[in-house]
């Protein structure tokens, strides 16, 4: 074994890994390599977790040789780390840092640091496991004030990011927040006094209405400037019905009304100037990228060529545009699928989407090229628009990505059509920034990243107009960080850095049903069903499966998944606990049912585990281990022969009896009553020797 076997940046880290891997493959070894290699990885992982120290050090320089018996190139690779990288390993123990900056950094379970607006998902999930949904929402609400709206449009990077995914399902997290919306309407949102400062929005997406409602919240007067009939910007123009009814988004956009948003409708701003002559001492600008960007082909200019987000938007505002029966929509993103899914609703009956790459490349959803594809939408890769000819026919190229064989099929494809819907790009209206210092670049504002500053004193910008066309979950991020820096800059007020985070109270949950390893499945109307109308084609998981699905949450708020629980539970011989290994080298529980049959109740592993994951707790006469909420095991203890106190479980007692040389003579005695006959023996001993001194 070599560390180059655990490639990575850091030394420790590296035999860490190695090591864990040996120990796992020596399953059925012998019990004295077996103890001796999870021995040597814990006291590893202690000094990666930040709890090292030289003593730790001296240990597992004193396991090398003991080690070298049983085997002797683990032990080689060990003693050799520690020699060649001793300055490493000293600072990794007693400075607690590491060089690679792999090791000591704050631990975030994995979904909420995938989460672009940082939702506590692990507690939100534990509010609905106990049936609180009111607590559910306040907490989602604390980074997002668009729960519902997410719930049913969020491409959910933190379910990709799920543990849960190593050995089956990840927890289905998106459809769990619209849950919460619908079984608890609203939260009393707590406003601050009003701080006398005024804000102007412009645009009321996703973005806008994040900043809007943070602000309120701080008691800033903020008023939304919204050049359309309606507030929701491409939650309402750009996202079809069907993904995210109109209800939906109302009932939310009154919720920050109701925190004390200003919204104006049809007001469009055509300068900044203006605004800051009504008072406003800050604006964001939050444009969107609502125009359908032209594709650059001849003939795109014919009247039966659209733009694919004109087309939605137009369908959206209820002027129920008619296309087909023949529609082609170019372009393989959200908006492309959306406008390709809305043309079966507006007459089409058949639609054909051409990309210029592969399926598998497309940018829009898999599970939304599913779905429109389950509705009839012919897909057709590899294929360039070339031009439009005025008798409806659309001429397309070869892509360069096609291979020799697929170009065999030809270099040239024509389709007749009745209309074509171009999803090639989006961008925005900026006549509103002329006259101001606000630089624009390819089409977006620049603005700082973090803070969505711009070149303009006090004016911000953030969400698709600074960073791209992205995702509502995105948009909100930006909006929410945007809203600490207006606020600093309004008031010199510094946001405060953020507290750790409680984790919620664990909830009680079934072994068996924490350890089912498939989520539930999305419940959809069928597509001939869905294509003769707007209903929603996702029909929710009901109450109870939010329940069941919430409860799988493996909690990694609470158990950082360093595996030392498991490596000492090798090291006492009960092998009661088995956990797979994530991305990043995370460990997790996934099988709650194991330790039923092998725990001993000896208590080590709530004694190792940093966080308190784990509990080992005595009532009576039995003794239960818990894992994050979960109880894994329950025994009778037995009595002490002496004072008749509960002191010991059975499997515990005959497992020490069982290591013992005469462990067959081993008396029921508690440590106490133990402590007192043996210093009694040692009395009468004593006595003894007195006696016989005396007698001679």
């Amino acid at each position: 074994m070599s560390v180059e076997e655990a490639p990575c940046a850091c030394v420790v880290v590296a035999m860490r890994t190695a090591l864990r891997r040996r120990w796992r493959a020596a399953e059925n070894a012998g019990r004295p390599l077996r103890r001796t290699l999870a021995q040597a990885t814990r006291l590893i992982t202690q000094i990666t977790n930040g709890r090292g120290s030289q003593k730790t050090l001296d240990g597992l320089e004193r396991l090398c040789p003991e080690l070298a018996l049983l085997d002797a190139e683990a032990a080689d690779a060990l003693s050799g780390s520690l020699a060649r990288a001793h300055d490493e390993w000293l600072c990794h123990a007693v400075d607690g840092t590491c060089s690679a900056g792999v090791c000591f950094l704050p631990n975030v379970a994995p979904c909420r640091a995938a989460c672009p607006a940082d939702i506590d998902i692990p507690g939100f999930l534990a509010h609905i496991g106990a049936g609180d949904y009111g607590e559910a929402l306040r907490l989602i609400g604390e980074d997002n004030p668009l729960p519902h709206s997410c719930g049913l449009v969020c491409p959910a990077p933190c379910e990709s990011a799920c543990v849960r995914g190593a050995t089956g399902s990840a927890l289905f997290i998106r459809p769990l927040k619209a849950v919460v919306a619908e079984q608890c309407c609203t939260v009393p949102s707590p406003r601050r006094s009003p701080s006398g400062k005024r804000v102007a929005v412009v645009g009321s997406g996703p973005s806008g209405l994040t900043i809007a409602y943070y602000l309120a919240m701080r008691g800033h007067r903020v008023e939304v400037f919204e050049a359309r009939e309606k507030a929701g910007g491409m939650m309402r123009y750009g996202i079809p019905s069907y993904r995210l009814p109109a209800h939906v988004l109302d009932a939310e956009i009154a919720h920050i009304t109701r925190a004390g948003v200003t919204i104006h409708t049809g007001a469009e701003i055509r300068s900044l100037g203006a605004l800051r002559e009504k008072g406003f001492e800050a604006t964001y600008l939050a444009l969107g990228l609502q125009l359908s960007r032209r594709a650059g082909i001849l003939g795109e200019e014919l009247p039966f060529v659209h733009g694919a987000l004109d087309f939605l938007a137009s369908v959206a505002a209820g002027k129920n545009p008619r296309v087909g029966p023949r529609v082609v929509v170019i372009g393989g993103g959200n908006s492309a699928v959306d406008a390709a899914m809305t043309a079966l609703r507006q007459g089409a009956r058949h639609v054909s989407m051409v990309y210029r790459g592969r399926r598998k490349e497309m940018r829009a959803s898999p599970h939304e090229i599913a779905l429109a594809v389950a509705e009839g939408v012919e897909i057709l890769e590899l294929w360039t628009p070339d031009r439009v000819l005025p008798d409806n026919r659309v001429i397309f190229t070869r892509s360069p990505k096609a291979t020799e064989a697929e170009r065999r099929g030809g270099e040239a494809l024509t389709l007749k059509v009745d209309h074509v819907l171009a999803a090639v790009g989006q961008q925005a209206a900026l006549d509103c920034l002329a006259g101001s210092r606000v630089e624009v670049k390819g089409g977006f504002i620049v603005a700082d990243p973090v803070t969505g500053a711009t070149a303009e004193p006090g004016v911000y910008a953030g969400g698709d107009i600074a960073h791209g066309a992205s995702t509502v979950v995105a948009a909100v991020q930006a909006g929410k960080a945007a809203a600490d820096a207006i606020h600093e800059y309004l008031t010199g007020e510094t946001a405060a850095p953020q507290a750790e985070a409680v984790p919620a109270p664990l909830v009680e949950v079934d072994a068996i049903q924490r350890s089912v390893r498939l989520r539930p499945t999305m419940p959809e109307r069928n597509a001939r069903e869905r294509t003769a109308g707007y209903h929603t084609i996702e029909l929710g998981l009901g109450e109870a499966d939010a329940k069941r699905e919430a409860s799988r949450c493996l909690r990694c708020d609470v158990c950082i998944g360093c595996g030392l629980c498991e490596l000492v539970c090798s090291e006492v011989g009960a092998e009661a606990l088995r956990m797979d290994e994530a991305a990043g080298g995370r460990m997790v529980f996934t099988d709650f049912t194991r330790p039923a049959t092998s725990c001993i109740g000896c208590g080590a592993c709530a004694a190792v585990c940093p966080t308190g994951a784990i509990k080992v707790e005595s009532d009576t006469s039995t003794r239960t281990t818990s894992i994050t909420g979960t109880v894994v095991c329950r025994q009778p203890m037995l009595t002490c022969e002496s004072c008749g106190e509960y002191y010991v479980t059975a499997a515990q007692f005959d497992r020490v009896r069982d290591t013992l040389p005469n462990g067959e003579n081993m008396r029921h005695l508690c440590p106490d009553c133990s402590r007192r006959e043996h210093v009694a023996a040692l009395q009468r001993a004593d006595e003894g020797r007195l006696l016989a001194l005396m007698g001679r």
